[in-house]
């Protein structure tokens, strides 16, 4: 006898050796048993996962010889004769080489004869959705009301194809992708009965490569064996199918993560000299990031912010896609890598505009504050003299002005300290950068941090301008900010309290009012005024300009 594959060979004769699909065979095997027999069956999933073999178990059950069963004997002739597609009562049609209305007319003809020998004549035609539209309009009243002896099985691999007209005539099952690990076990009863060494970190390898289909794990395998004999193992599957071990996948996103060029493009770069699949690469990559996110999401700390994690799998998702219709595939995942690492690079074109706006209106940028080193102002609260002398040596006294804060240190710890001198930047810089939009943020006084959240109370005349901005981009706005400045991921809570009321347009500095006007050499200049059209002030900065020369930019308005 010549050789069958094993996909042929260890085809489901039953609904019991159905792989992965119970949901569907349950079904089929009660309606056959109580006799609840529609006229037409629409099975519908990915390729290999036991659409025809499913619908040919349903053709045995209904034409074996003991009768109607939920369980076919499958010895007498009329299963045999299914089984080995030689039937004359069941007509196995390829939808896309007979997809004509003259097809779907000789099928209406013969459809009218009884059926040779068994119970019903049943019609099985494969890919249905590649029928043309005059065949499915040919095919709707004998669909409908066909003879008491013909059964339809209509199987597709896109049912978003086959029109809504077939679907409401038929009884529409969903076949699913099958686990990796269901796939696993099959492939080793395979290999036992055919006295296979298959180990099973090979067997895994397999089942995660064919990727819900169950016939492909088989022909795999069958294509092992030609490779390497009776012994198989997982570096075997490696090398024919070009699949990347896992902890090349995790060390590709650990030099992402950490901006590392050289390794990245270097494990790329040694994957593709090695024959790797880089497209089943990228699909790889995008499936450990999807599950750092799960974890993430599940409580586990990740060095990577989960807004990052997000951006990343839509870049490869996207990337992978493009791959498809490139020829230098090594190409586009470098240029891929590369754009990725940009993506994670915590300076934003808003960042960059922010910092040179300040740069106009004569501030110097403050370096990232670092939460554990909080300016020492307790000790130079304690002097006699609140007034900075003049006299005092430039060793004893910095450059920085801290006493803003210096009556709030012995009533609050350094790092609540620090904390509010945080916000009150972030409240400055947006207040300054934006004035119409977030202006009123110069109201709000900071209250405590806690579970990731910080807490910042307002005047309640404030309440409709947070309301109206925080609702849509305002709140993504400042809590970007605020997940910079704390290193981690923050939530802003707003408090309104009656008490609280709105500070003067222009606030005096309470450095200014504990600070004599007698030792000043020079009156501080009036403050400015806000612009009369802020947004043309904005766009018409030498700055600015300067700035969207660099990046090669334009700048996008946006009704809030």
């Amino acid at each position: 006898m010549s050789y069958r594959v094993f996909a042929r060979k260890y085809r489901p004769q039953t609904f019991a050796e159905v792989v992965g699909q119970d949901h569907i065979t349950r079904t089929l095997q009660n309606a056959v048993t109580s006799k609840r027999l529609a006229q037409a069956y629409l099975f519908v999933g990915p390729r290999g996962i036991g659409k025809t073999s499913t619908a040919r178990i349903l053709a045995k059950a209904l034409n074996c010889k003991e009768g109607i069963t939920a369980e076919p004997c499958g010895k007498c002739d009329s299963c045999l004769e299914i089984a080995e597609g030689r039937s004359l009562d069941v007509i196995e049609i390829d939808g896309a080489s007979n997809n004509g209305v003259e097809n779907i007319r000789d099928l209406r003809e013969s459809a009218a004869y009884a059926p040779a020998s068994g119970e019903f004549k049943i019609y099985l035609i494969d890919e249905v959705h590649m029928l043309s539209t005059g065949a499915f309009n040919a095919l709707l009243k004998t669909l409908e009301e066909p003879p008491q002896h013909v059964k339809f099985i209509f199987a597709t691999t896109e049912a978003q194809k086959v029109p809504a007209t077939i679907t409401s005539r038929c009884q529409r099952f969903d076949l699913r992708r099958i686990p990796a690990g269901l796939i696993q076990k099959h492939l080793l009863h395979i290999a036992k009965c055919e006295e296979i060494q298959l180990d099973d970190s090979a067997a895994e390898t397999l089942a995660r490569g064919a990727d819900g289909g169950l016939r492909d794990a088989e022909s795999m395998l069958d294509q092992m064996v030609s490779f390497c004999g009776m012994h198989i193992t997982q570096k075997d599957v490696m090398d024919v199918f070009g699949f990347t071990p896992l902890e090349v996948v995790k060390n590709l996103a650990d030099a992402l993560f950490v901006a590392d060029f050289r390794t990245a493009l270097e494990i790329i770069a040694e994957q593709s000299d090695a024959g790797k699949d880089l497209m089943r690469l990228t699909a790889e990559l995008v499936a450990h990031l999807r599950d750092l996110l799960v974890a993430q999401a599940t409580g586990a700390e990740m060095r990577i912010a989960q807004s990052k994690l997000l951006d990343l799998i839509e870049h490869f998702s996207g990337a992978e896609g493009s791959m498809k219709w490139v020829a230098d595939k090594k190409l586009q995942l470098d240029v891929a890598i590369i754009k990725a690492i940009h993506l994670l690079d915590e300076t934003s074109l808003t960042d960059v505009i922010q910092t040179l706006t300040g740069l106009c209106h004569g501030e110097v940028p403050a370096p990232r504050p670092a939460p554990r080193a909080p300016v020492p102002a307790p000790q130079i609260s304690k002097k006699s003299d609140p007034v900075a002398p003049p006299k005092a040596p430039p060793a004893q006294a910095p450059a920085e002005v801290p006493a803003p804060v210096e009556p709030l240190a012995p009533a609050a710890s350094d790092q609540a300290v620090n904390d509010a001198v945080i916000w009150e930047k972030i409240a400055a810089d947006f207040s300054k950068n934006s004035f119409i939009r977030f202006g009123w943020l110069r109201d709000g006084v900071f209250d405590r941090l806690g579970a990731g959240k910080i807490f910042i109370r307002f005047p309640e005349s404030a309440r409709e301008s947070a309301t109206s901005y925080f609702m849509e981009e305002g709140l993504k706005e400042i809590e970007r900010r605020l997940n910079k400045e704390f290193d981690r991921p923050m939530k802003l809570e707003m408090e309104f309290d009656e008490s609280l009321q709105a500070e003067p347009l222009v606030q005096e500095n309470p450095e200014v009012r504990e600070e004599p006007v007698a030792e000043k050499e020079i009156a501080p200049p009036p403050p400015e005024e806000p612009p009369a059209d802020p947004m043309a002030d904005f766009m018409n900065d030498p700055l600015i300009e300067k700035a969207l020369e660099i990046f090669k930019s334009t700048l996008q308005t946006r009704q809030a």
